[in-house]
C-alpha cells in the first residue's frame, strides 16, 4: 500500500468515526474498568501489497474515566525500497510499546485520546550489495547483524468511533479508528561500516523524528 493511499484511508476513517451514531457504548463512565483488545488491520492490509510483513496487536486498560494504559506488541520484516543502490536491505524483529493516554469525551459515542508511549525493538538486519563491472573487480557484499536494539518515545493522538450502529449485542463493543504518531528516536544506532536503515516498530531511520499512522479495530470488555 502506497503511503498516500494509507493516509487517504486514515482520513476517511477519521470522518466515519465521527459520524452521527447514537449509541453510548464508548462513553467513559465513573467506576467502570474497560479492557480492550486492539488489532492493527492497516498493517495486515499493507502486507498484502508489498514485500514487507507486519502485524501488531495491543491491550488497553481504562482504569479511570479519563485515563488508559496502552500496551502494544508487534513483528515486522521491513524491506524499504530505494535505500540501497544495486542491492537490498532487510530488517526483522519484534517490538513493544507502553504508554498512558488521556481521554477527551466529545459526546456519548466518540472521543479523542492523546499521550506518550515508550517503544523498544530487538531486531536483526541484512545488507546485500552487488556491483558487476567489466573493467573493475565486481563487488558482492553481504553484511548480517544480530542482536540490534533501539528505543524511542512517541506522542500519539487517537480517534475512535463505533463500527456499527447498534446499542446492544457483541457488535456494540466493536469500534474502529486511527492513531497518529510522532516518534522520537532516543538510541544512538550508529554502526560501523553499514548504518541501520529501518527499525521494526519505528520505521525508516532517515530522521530521528518520524510520523506514522495506524488503523485499528478494537473490542471492549467491561470488567
Amino acid at each position: 500500500m502506497k503511503p498516500s493511499l494509507k493516509y487517504i484511508i486514515s482520513l476517511l476513517i477519521f470522518l466515519l468515526s465521527f459520524s452521527g451514531y447514537t449509541q453510548d457504548s464508548l462513553k467513559a463512565k465513573e467506576n467502570v474498568v474497560v479492557l480492550s483488545i486492539v488489532v492493527d488491520y492497516g498493517k495486515l492490509v499493507e502486507s498484502l501489497f508489498n514485500q514487507q510483513t507486519k502485524w501488531e496487536f495491543g491491550v488497553d486498560f481504562q482504569f479511570l474515566p479519563h485515563y488508559k494504559l496502552v500496551t502494544e506488541y508487534g513483528f515486522a520484516s521491513l524491506n524499504p525500497q530505494s535505500v540501497v543502490n544495486n542491492g537490498s536491505y532487510n530488517s526483522e524483529g519484534n517490538y513493544f510499546r507502553l504508554g498512558l493516554e488521556y481521554i477527551f469525551v466529545l459526546n456519548a459515542n466518540r472521543y479523542l485520546s492523546t499521550g506518550f508511549m515508550y517503544g523498544n525493538s530487538n531486531f536483526r538486519d541484512k545488507l546485500n550489495v552487488q556491483i558487476i563491472s567489466e573493467f573493475w573487480q565486481s563487488v558482492d557484499l553481504v553484511r548480517e547483524r544480530e542482536g540490534l536494539s533501539a528505543n524511542w518515545i512517541e506522542w500519539v493522538l487517537n480517534t475512535e468511533g463505533p463500527t456499527f450502529n447498534t446499542s446492544d449485542g457483541p457488535f456494540s463493543k466493536l469500534s474502529w479508528g486511527m492513531k497518529f504518531r510522532i516518534r522520537f528516536l532516543i538510541t544512538d544506532i550508529t554502526q560501523p561500516e553499514v548504518e541501520i536503515l529501518a527499525i521494526p516498530g519505528y520505521g525508516r531511520t532517515y530522521s530521528n523524528v518520524v510520523p506514522a499512522v495506524n488503523l485499528f479495530l478494537k473490542y471492549r470488555i467491561v470488567l
